[in-house]
């Protein structure tokens, strides 16, 4: 897992806040490099419209092309630049605030709706993996020091699990098949009053 990367600009992050930037965005760290035409397949888009909102999420920092990954000079692939954060950064800024606002209400949406989809879709993924798959909460009395101490662990077990079977370093029809799925972990952490 790469460091995290602060996003400390409004308009940086704004570009996370188009549904189509934020499905490519997931769709390359979930398959790994792709190009246009994959992105196509998998979201039903116009290559058109792909091929913009790629080259915004290029040039706020979020993907970049792959030309090593090309078979001749036409063919363009790119890949997500993962490990991104924003922590409500701009709250001496109303309309940056907004942004950010923003941002966390359709990251936390989008969270609960894959949670939803994978519970609708379970039984297509076979036994062992239901078994494997997991829900925890739990509820503890912490300081603010003691919960990001608790995060800071959180973060050191994935970033060990992060390069496991990671699939945005090779091509797509370049890697073996040895059983692994696109795994998605939501964890949040957060005072609560009763």
């Amino acid at each position: 897992m790469p460091d995290i990367q602060w996003i400390s600009d409004p308009d940086v992050l704004k570009g996370l806040t188009h549904p189509l930037r934020r499905r490519i965005f997931r769709l390359l760290v979930q398959v790994g490099p792709a190009t246009i035409t994959v992105l196509a397949e998998h979201t039903g888009a116009d290559p058109g419209q792909l091929s913009f909102h790629v080259r915004e999420l290029a040039k706020r920092g979020f993907v970049e092309e792959v030309p090593e990954l090309a078979r001749d000079r036409r063919e363009r692939w790119w890949r997500a630049k993962r490990g991104w954060g924003w922590s409500s950064p701009f709250s001496d800024d109303p309309a940056a605030q907004a942004v950010a606002d923003t941002a966390d209400r359709l990251m936390v949406t989008e969270e609960f709706e894959r949670l939803r989809a994978y519970q609708a879709s379970r039984d297509s993924f076979g036994p062992d993996w239901v078994e494997a798959a997991f829900a925890s909460n739990s509820h503890f009395r912490l300081t603010p020091a003691e919960l990001s101490q608790l995060t800071s662990e959180l973060i050191d077990v994935l970033r060990r699990w992060s390069d496991v079977g990671r699939a945005d370093t090779a091509r797509p029809d370049c890697r073996p098949d040895d059983g692994r799925e696109s795994v998605f972990l939501f964890v949040h952490a957060f005072p609560e009053r009763p």
